[in-house]
């Protein structure tokens, strides 16, 4: 049989309820001590107080004033215990007895004996002082302490209705909290689950109140958000691939179907050769969709090392000097040695390498200068040309993965390059600028160091 489990709500409001319960109990505990302190000391400063006056009286060798001041005194006053007794503890005057004290009579500051009040027939208690007077005669002033718990009773007993108070009032905030709380989460839950079962539209509710339930519904439509956005980006990438790859999987069947069918070896070694470009060009952009989805998911970033930018952006103007040669374009390198950033190399040199693909493709018979910089904390890798450039109202459509400004795709290319220089960008924590090179296009990776 498993164990009874409370549900967490439930424990919540019983913890806030024992909580208050033992605050209650605490205070109860104080007042009842401090009360019961300060009723002592007043009393301790009453009856020495008194016990001085008559004192006082008995030093003036005037004992019928003496007498008559502790007859007044028990007379007007049920709650005094006074008396005067000779030398020998016999009483001359007074409402006490000389059994109620000690058998050897001596000086006593102060101290709390029990009483029988006859006519009430109870028992009080009493605190007392005795002090020696001028003739052996000694003197006794008590008060009944009782009277002074009174409020320390109705503050009890207040504090009692309090806690009783307390304890309903918190099992209904409890049971009010823990409906609350059990509603958003169920709210909650059921967004959650629908979305679970396919529905990628539905939203958590968020309040005005901005508490944590909001705090945390914002941040589920926040994710519910960007993972709607990756199913999207998914289904364009699955149609534009199945799209893309129609094209060159007909040439390539096309081309394999003609080689099958002549008889001349150089005709076919033409169109075997074209079969291998195909095939090239299918691996690819196949290479292509999959390091923009390792950029993509942070799977890279256990490969970064420290490197020079400056370094690497050099080793890429050598290798492409020759093509730039060949296709009549000026390519020149600006990188002054820079400090060393952490970076994934083979993405890093991967998307520099789209970017000089796209200005020497693009800006054939021209220039294009690839440069290094440090600007502030961040380090700007880019790639310039003066060929035509993008239109302002096509960068857009330039950075969207698969996406091809030559509409009809007749030119070679898959549309990939600016989205993996991008993607390569948001994995070092970076971004992917495009900008007018007045003429032509400056691409800058900016990586924070």
């Amino acid at each position: 049989m498993k164990p009874l489990r409370l549900p967490t709500t439930a424990r919540i409001a019983l913890l806030s309820i024992l909580l208050a319960l033992a605050t209650n109990f605490a205070l109860l505990g104080f007042i009842r001590v401090a009360t019961q302190d300060d009723a002592m000391a007043i009393m301790r400063q009453r009856v020495s107080s008194d016990a001085d006056v008559l004192r006082d009286t008995a030093a003036s060798d005037n004992l019928p004033a003496l007498g008559a001041a502790i007859l007044d005194a028990v007379r007007d006053d049920p709650h005094v215990f006074t008396g005067l007794l000779d030398r020998d503890g016999r009483v001359i005057v007074g409402n006490i007895s000389r059994d109620q004290l000690p058998a050897r009579l001596g000086s006593v500051d102060f101290k709390t004996i029990d009483v029988l009040r006859s006519p009430r027939g109870y028992v009080v208690s009493v605190g007392y002082t005795m002090r020696p007077g001028p003739h052996g005669e000694w003197i006794v002033v008590g008060r009944e302490f009782d009277q002074h718990l009174e409020l320390q009773d109705t503050l009890e007993r207040s504090l009692l209705l309090a806690l009783l108070l307390s304890i309903g009032m918190g099992i209904v905030s409890g049971a009010l909290i823990a409906r609350y709380v059990g509603s958003r989460v169920e709210t909650i839950a059921r967004v959650v689950d629908e979305v679970g079962a396919g529905d990628l539209t539905l939203r958590a509710r968020v309040g005005p109140s901005g508490d944590a339930f909001d705090q945390l519904s914002s941040r589920i439509n926040s994710m519910l958000d960007r993972l709607g956005l990756l199913m999207s980006e998914l289904r364009m990438l699955t149609d534009t691939l199945a799209h893309d790859l129609r094209s060159p999987v007909g040439r390539l069947r096309a081309r394999i179907e003609a080689a099958l069918t002549v008889t001349d070896e150089t005709q076919r070694d033409q169109l075997l050769g074209g079969v291998l470009n195909e095939a090239d060009n299918l691996t690819r952009m196949l290479t292509t969709v999959l390091e923009i989805g390792r950029s993509e998911a942070q799977t890279a970033r256990s490969q970064f090392v420290d490197l020079d930018p400056a370094a690497l952006i050099a080793e890429l103007g050598e290798m492409y000097e020759p093509l730039a040669e060949e296709k009549g374009v000026v390519l020149s390198v600006d990188a002054a040695p820079l400090k060393l950033v952490s970076a994934h190399r083979q993405l890093l040199a991967q998307a520099l390498s789209n970017l000089v693909d796209n200005a020497l493709y693009y800006g054939a018979g021209a220039a294009v200068t690839l440069s290094a910089r440090d600007a502030g904390g961040d380090v700007r890798l880019t790639v310039a040309d003066n060929g035509p450039g993008i239109a302002e109202a096509d960068m857009t459509e330039a950075r969207r993965r698969f996406g091809r400004l030559d509409a009809s795709r007749g030119k070679p290319g898959a549309g990939l390059g600016l989205s993996l220089a991008e993607a390569v960008a948001h994995l070092h924590g970076g971004r992917l600028e495009l900008a007018d090179n007045g003429p032509g296009l400056a691409a800058t990776l900016i990586l924070p160091r």
